[in-house]
């Protein structure tokens, strides 16, 4: 079960699949640390060496592993160069949030973004979801105009909050499907 696909993009040359906690920690913290200059913008720090184990570990107050979807975007040999973590059925029933996206360098501004996110959107629409939520932290404009540039639009700012070492506010976004 761990290697079925969960949704189609449009790319041969890659395939999402379900990752599992502890199987794939592994390999989900190499993509971390690939992706250092991300974690430098939201935290202004290095990698933790936890990293992976946390993406499967946290969640919001009240929710279980059961509520989390986390899945692996994987190039044509089985390696991890993505990952797309989030809660179903959150912060209400017909919403699904997007906790977490991230690409490894290698494989980002070639287009594979859009095809995941569009993968997953239709993904939600076959389970009966409506809206897609998700937040980015103030610094990150990239992030910011990419999400626009799908669709998502913004809903409100959060008040300051630490993020590692840094304090940020956060632009919550939504899209409707």
């Amino acid at each position: 079960m761990t290697n079925a696909p969960i949704f189609h993009i449009e790319d041969p040359g890659y395939s999402v699949r379900k990752l599992c906690h502890p199987e794939d920690t592994e390999s989900l913290q190499r993509l971390f640390e690939r992706c250092a200059d991300y974690v430098m913008i939201v935290e202004g720090q290095g990698v933790s060496p936890s990293a992976a184990q946390e993406t499967f570990e946290d969640m919001p107050p009240g929710r279980s592993f059961d509520d989390k979807f986390v899945f692996g975007l994987l190039d044509g040999s089985g390696n991890i160069v993505g990952v797309l973590e989030g809660m179903w059925h959150y912060p209400d029933e017909a919403t699904w949030w997007i906790g977490l996206f991230l690409l490894s360098p290698d494989v980002r501004r070639h287009g594979l973004g859009r095809k995941v996110v569009e993968g997953f959107l239709k993904y939600v629409r076959r389970n009966r979801g409506r809206s897609v939520m998700l937040g980015v932290v103030e610094e990150n404009q990239a992030a910011y105009e990419f999400w626009q540039r799908l669709g998502f639009e913004f809903v409100r700012k959060t008040e300051p909050r630490p993020f590692g070492k840094k304090t940020q506010s956060v632009y919550v976004m939504r899209k409707v499907l």
